[in-house]
């Protein structure tokens, strides 16, 4: 079993298909599961094994594939759920939120906030999916590239 593996594990690292694969499922996996510090690592990984645009187009789209299962798990149970010293801090800060709401995912984003509260805080304001979506793509992109090209780079 094991040396069949071994015989055909090598072709499998041919196929840039299947690795890009591998690191949009991978991605998608360690976002949705509030697993802190793994995107730069993984899209480093990703430009080392696959060049640094492929690498960052599949981690960045693993990674909103991620946010939006925590954004859309978090908006399922709602805030009839939460405890009323959330609820109150929460309509406190809803009318700021409500003027610029795009401009504060991207804003965090882009600083690196930690991921699982900015989805999970931003299903719980008065935005769209695909607001957020949009955000969170363009505000992790230019860390994700980063990341990718350095690994890229290490690699040859």
């Amino acid at each position: 079993m094991i040396n069949d593996f071994l015989i055909w594990a090598p072709k499998l690292l041919e196929n840039d298909v299947l690795i890009g694969l591998f690191f949009f499922a991978g991605t998608a996996i360690v976002i949705s599961l509030w697993i802190p510090g793994f995107l730069l690592p993984i899209a480093a990984s990703s430009g080392a094994l696959l060049d640094a645009w492929s690498g960052s187009a599949a981690v960045a789209c693993g990674a909103l594939a991620g946010s939006m299962a925590i954004f859309a798990t978090a908006r399922h149970l709602s805030r009839d759920r939460l405890p009323a010293r959330l609820v109150d801090f929460l309509h406190r800060f809803e009318h700021r939120f409500r003027s610029q709401r795009a401009w504060y995912v991207l804003l965090l984003r882009l600083i690196g906030a930690p991921h699982f509260l900015v989805s999970a805080g931003s299903a719980l304001m008065p935005i769209r999916a695909r607001y957020f979506a949009l955000a969170t793509l363009v505000g992790m992109i230019p860390a994700i590239l980063l990341a990718a090209f350095v690994g890229s780079s290490l690699a040859t």
